[in-house]
């Protein structure tokens, strides 16, 4: 499968929701909302977003699909809705290889106080690539638009990935998608009928698609956006003293890597960025590999004295740190998804690493992660653990291909002040999929009560890859 594709319910969603988008009429604005940025029905809790770009849909290999799973008190259960292309008020149809899903991100873009829901199909249209925007609501996902995507061309891949943040600092959030070789920004009005026609940022190199992170990394309110390529991290920002969105440009340069996380470890205020190495083998980055082969991560600590807030050194993890449970072996992929989220309460947040190709036993390629912690003096090892399917009180088992973490998501689900962790292993059961929830807790993460959901439980057919990819 395409193990590297580019991550209390509402009264009104008293049954399962399969097979389509709820059949209701558009949101009037009733309420208010609890604007969170991925609440996405307004009741209060986070919702998550799982991705099936690889899924068959409507006879299309390929195609893709999106499930949305919603919070509750008891956190994610199995009630969810099912999106394809052919779902009603979605616009376009299922084509082969479109992989819609591939990338997925979340933002109230209207500012009526809902979560809206923005899924990539990098695919689309024989490789352009598309973005739409599924809006939500009391009953989410009634109406939807794509995004203006600028020039075409075949191979482009708009929407291998997207970021939501306030770029430009007033306070309405702004939209950034990459492509292949692409970088565009979406900064104005939003409404559930039009968007910003968006415009494309270059930076200092030959390309500027690559995976993104946004964060406020100066703690002067506006968000600058981490753009991580193989060679290189371009870190975009507002010029000094300026508001205007042309003036969004290339703050500083950073090593490169293949995956990339922002957010307060310190809790200082200011977020920091990490970007991962997970294959240096296959995507060197140029600098010399400390992992020896198994993936590495480096964590820098936002600065407000600095261009783009962060300095061009910063603290390397890997497998073989002090602390860190495990050992380096070659292509375990160390880095492969990362989250950060505050996981037992303290205002830091923690940091997830997936290691999806980790071999436990005899189960090449089981995957697990590693969950290391935030202090105030940054990451720690101390308390580090690591979690996978032979973890007691985790279902399942640990099997060849499972790749579990190729996916993590830290987020507080049932709103108790302390971040859960989702993960997903897409091989589980010969490409069937799962996503497992292990709750937050004053200790860190709880191995009681782990829940797993797979195929059965969102209605969806063998060998959906469920878990590809995740809300980031």
């Amino acid at each position: 499968m395409r193990h590297s594709v580019r991550l209390a319910v509402a009264a009104a969603l008293a049954a399962c929701l399969t097979g389509g988008l709820m059949a209701v009429s558009a949101d009037r604005a009733a309420a208010a909302g609890s604007k969170l940025t991925d609440d996405f029905n307004g009741d209060g809790y986070r919702d998550l977003a799982i991705g099936m770009p690889s899924k068959t849909s409507s006879g299309k290999q390929h195609a893709g699909a999106v499930l949305v799973t919603f919070g509750s008190a008891h956190g994610l259960t199995g009630k969810h809705v099912y999106i394809t292309q052919n779902s009603a008020d979605v616009p376009g149809t299922p084509g082969y290889q479109d992989y819609f899903g591939s990338s997925l991100a979340s933002g109230d873009m209207n500012r009526d106080g809902y979560a809206d829901l923005l899924v990539g199909s990098e695919g689309d249209a024989s490789g352009n690539g598309s973005v739409t925007v599924l809006w939500g609501g009391t009953s989410p996902f009634a109406s939807a638009l794509t995004l203006p995507s600028g020039p075409t061309y075949p191979g482009r891949l708009f929407g291998s990935d997207i970021a939501v943040g306030d770029f430009t600092g007033d306070s309405r959030p702004d939209i950034a998608v990459s492509g292949q070789t692409s970088l565009r920004l979406y900064s104005g009005t939003f409404t559930r009928t039009k968007a910003p026609a968006g415009y494309d940022v270059y930076g200092p190199d030959s390309t500027s698609g690559g995976h993104l992170a946004a964060g406020d990394f100066t703690g002067d309110g506006k968000d600058e956006l981490a753009v991580v390529q193989q060679k290189t991290t371009v870190v975009y920002g507002q010029e000094p003293g300026t508001t205007d969105a042309d003036s969004f440009t290339a703050r500083t340069r950073l090593a490169g890597g293949d995956r990339v996380a922002a957010g307060d470890l310190n809790g200082d205020g200011r977020d920091d960025l990490v970007v991962a190495l997970s294959d240096p083998r296959l995507n060197p980055n140029g600098l010399a590999d400390p992992s020896n082969g198994s993936g590495y991560v480096t964590v820098r600590y936002g600065d407000p004295r600095l261009s783009g807030g962060l300095a061009p050194s910063g603290r390397v993890y890997h497998q073989n740190t002090a602390g860190v449970p495990g050992a380096d072996e070659k292509d375990d992929q160390f880095g492969a998804a990362m989250s950060i989220a505050d996981v037992n309460g303290d205002h830091r947040a923690d940091l997830a690493i997936g290691i999806p190709y980790e071999s436990l036993g005899r189960a090449t390629r089981g995957g697990d992660v590693l969950v290391l912690r935030g202090s105030a003096g940054g990451l720690t090892t101390t308390g580090a653990a690591r979690y996978s399917q032979d973890t007691t009180g985790v279902p399942g088992s640990a099997e060849f291909n499972d790749v579990f973490g190729s996916q993590v998501r830290l987020a507080d689900y049932n709103r108790d002040g302390k971040a859960d962790l989702v993960v997903s292993a897409p091989g589980e059961n010969e490409d069937d999929g799962a996503v497992w929830q292990l709750r937050g807790t004053s200790g860190g993460l709880g191995t009681s009560g782990v829940t797993v959901y797979g195929p059965k439980d969102y209605g969806v057919s063998s060998g959906a890859g469920i878990g590809e990819r995740l809300l980031g």
